[in-house]
């Protein structure tokens, strides 16, 4: 027992993991005791269709004599299924934010999505992710551990033997210590990302706490191959290879039944991580197989507790998930049995049986031989009629019926997301609404697999900042999504704050949905080339179409910091001039900078350029980017009085006498028009009075 005035996570190694050996035990028999344990066994059972025997997916005999069919139909898994399809069907696009707005972190952020995407192809982490979804659905909560492996990737330095530790050396030239053993050099990796799935029965926590966020340690258990880590840590090889395998422990559940019938060379090893507070300043790490085999013990590497955990929902005022796969086993076992009564039946009596009165003198053999011409004696009895025994009660069928239609209302799974839509549901659109219902019902596990998703990246960042020391090589999407290797290492991702995750639209995963957008983008002018179209349409990929304008906004955000640095900025004759001057103004809209006459100057010079090369640049080049020629400058000549540029350089008195002047004047040399009389005198010929003058 240990001392109740230290905290057990503050004690010795020994007497610490003593005590998570004890926590470990009262934690599976309080799961063992309230049926939770139970409820997580039946229901990996089911979904993987064991429910008459060890073997599955056969049909099996129960009774005194055999006489009862067992069939099962499995819906629990296929609604499983759906649930998991619904949830990870749509692929999420992760979304570093930057600790600012400048260029440079903006630039890392962009850096840190590429990175995130590699990660996820290369660690294969997106399965990882996906099974965890799996085991949230079906065992109630699933787990996710992200670590750095130290002795991952390329060797890039070794350690020398220290000289105090060479006693002598070999014939080879080799340092040997005071034991004869040679001393070799160690080698130093580059270390790289790790990540592993971990099932309930794999992770230990304070199960007091009302929240599983709120727990400052957890244990996790995993497995390793002892000859492996006997080789890691050869100051313990020899008690390691004495521990135990997998397959003689007996304490791996979520294995299937034949596994367990093969020997085994990896060993169960745990890990206890503590969160930094204030009774353990520096968090604690121990890696450790039991009491007397501790490997490590160190403070905490990790910002935070490197334990993810996704699940559709908790029990109220405890740390558990729960999942409504646990409320259809019940219906499920039901449903078995209906099916099996229905299967008994058939089985049994499905082969026809003939009655027959004894007087009708009708033989076996005319019956039993196929078509035949059938004499009977109809005055003594009557003719052969068949017996039927094979109908099964309606109410079997109406409660198959019923429970399979509960299934789908209590997992929110209706009939059209199963592909079977009632015949009621005829439209598109009420097809529709029922679906996004049922996609409704699955948003707390959206949910939380969005934040697993957040947690995960943001996790794979920071180790990246922590312990990326070295430069490394990744395959991330270059200039128009082609891949590129890029070298990189912590400093080039230090300015990235934390990641987002946006859902992905579910009309990307469809060609009409691919179709429709693709239209649209063609209708607002954002699509003005086929290679764009048939891009779209093929992929779904809009990066393309937005590139060009993100990194003009990031070539302008990069100018306005200069010039507010005081930097002198050039304007050249390809770039979009009028998204630079509307930008670039934006700067002199705060009233304090425009106090800065300096800054003033330099903004107004540098639109001016703009400006200038808009008039200058040959128009035909401008209109491929989008530009349209400005009108020239003003002139001493062009410019009135009062600051204004009346029309064709005028001044303004001209300007008003032309504007009372035709405006396609009379060409000289046609004969003049007749003149109606007293009009050269200035005088008006008579006018009509009545409609009888006219």
């Amino acid at each position: 027992m240990s001392d109740d005035n230290i905290y057990f996570a503050a004690d010795t190694s020994d007497k610490t993991v003593k005590m998570l050996d004890e926590k470990a035990r009262d934690w599976f028999t309080g799961v063992s005791d309230s049926s939770y344990l139970s409820k997580i066994e039946r229901s990996w059972s089911a979904y993987y269709g064991d429910y008459f025997n060890d073997e599955g997916h056969t049909i099996t005999y129960g009774g005194e004599s055999g006489e009862i069919v067992n069939l099962a139909v499995n819906h629990f898994r296929n609604l499983a299924r759906h649930i998991h399809v619904m949830v990870t069907g749509t692929r999420p696009a992760f979304q570093c934010r930057a600790i600012n707005g400048d260029n440079k972190s903006l630039i890392q952020a962009k850096l840190g999505n590429g990175l995130l995407d590699y990660y996820m192809r290369e660690l294969r982490l997106e399965e990882v992710l996906k099974d965890a979804v799996e085991y949230a659905i079906v065992l109630g909560s699933g787990y996710i551990k992200i670590e750095w492996n130290s002795t991952k990737g390329k060797i890039y330095d070794y350690v020398e033997p220290e000289p105090s530790s060479i006693v002598d050396y070999d014939e080879d030239g080799n340092p040997l210590d005071e034991n004869g053993k040679i001393l070799k050099s160690l080698p130093i990796y580059e270390g790289n990302i790790s990540a592993s799935l971990l099932s309930p029965y794999d992770v230990i926590f304070d199960s007091n706490k009302p929240y599983f966020d709120k727990n400052d340690w957890v244990v996790c258990r995993s497995t390793v191959n002892k000859y492996d880590l006997a080789a890691k840590y050869p100051e313990y090889a020899e008690k390691i290879l004495k521990v135990e395998t997998v397959d003689q422990s007996q304490k791996s559940r979520t294995t299937s039944t034949f596994s367990k019938r093969h020997q085994s060379d990896d060993i169960f090893i745990k890990e206890f991580y503590h969160k930094r507070t204030e009774a353990v300043l520096n968090g604690r790490y121990i890696l450790y197989i039991n009491h007397e085999i501790i490997l490590e013990d160190t403070m905490l590497p990790y910002r935070s507790l490197p334990i993810y955990r996704i699940t559709p929902s908790s029990i109220i005022g405890t740390p558990y998930g729960y999942t409504d796969m646990f409320d259809l086993l019940p219906m499920q076992e039901f449903l078995n049995s209906m099916y099996s009564t229905a299967a008994t039946n058939i089985n049994a009596f499905g082969v026809q049986s003939i009655l027959s009165p004894r007087e009708a003198g009708v033989e076996f053999e005319q019956v039993g031989n196929g078509m035949q011409f059938i004499k009977y004696n109809a005055q003594s009895g009557g003719k052969p009629e068949p017996m039927q025994l094979t109908a099964t009660s309606q109410e079997v069928y109406q409660m198959m019926g019923l429970l399979e239609k509960a299934m789908e209302t209590i997992s929110g799974v209706n009939s059209v997301a199963r592909g079977n839509p009632e015949q009621s549901l005829r439209s598109g659109n009420a097809l529709a609404l029922v679906q996004s219902q049922a996609l409704q019902f699955v948003s707390g596990l959206r949910s939380s697999y969005n934040r697993l998703l957040e947690d995960v990246g943001s996790s794979i960042l920071y180790l990246l900042q922590d312990f990326a020391a070295v430069p490394r090589v990744a395959a991330i999407a270059g200039i128009n999504n082609k891949t590129e290797m890029k070298s990189f290492k912590s400093e080039d991702i230090r300015l990235i704050d934390r990641v987002f995750v946006d859902e992905a639209n579910a009309l990307m995963n469809t060609t009409a949905g691919r179709t429709q957008i693709a239209e649209n983008l063609l209708q607002m002018g954002l699509i003005d080339n086929v290679d764009k179209y048939l891009m779209v349409l093929n992929t779904g990929n809009l990066d393309q179409l937005t590139d060009g304008k993100i990194d003009n906004l990031t070539l302008i955000k990069s100018e306005n910091e200069a010039m507010l640095k005081g930097e002198v900025q050039q304007a050249i004759w390809s770039e979009r001039h009028s998204m630079h001057i509307k930008e670039h103004m934006e700067l002199l809209n705060d009233s304090e900078l425009k106090k800065d006459t300096t800054l003033v100057q330099l903004v107004l010079d540098h639109v001016q350029e703009h400006v200038n090369l808009l008039r200058t640049t040959d128009p035909t080049i401008l209109s491929y980017v989008g530009e349209q020629p400005a009108p020239p400058a003003p002139t001493a000549e062009n410019v009135g009085e009062q600051g204004t540029q009346p029309r064709g350089g005028m001044t303004l008195d001209q300007s008003s006498a032309v504007l009372t002047q035709p405006q396609n004047p009379i060409p000289s040399d046609l004969p003049e028009p007749a003149e109606a009389a007293g009009v050269s005198e200035g005088l008006l010929p008579p006018q009509p009075t009545s409609p009888e003058q006219l």
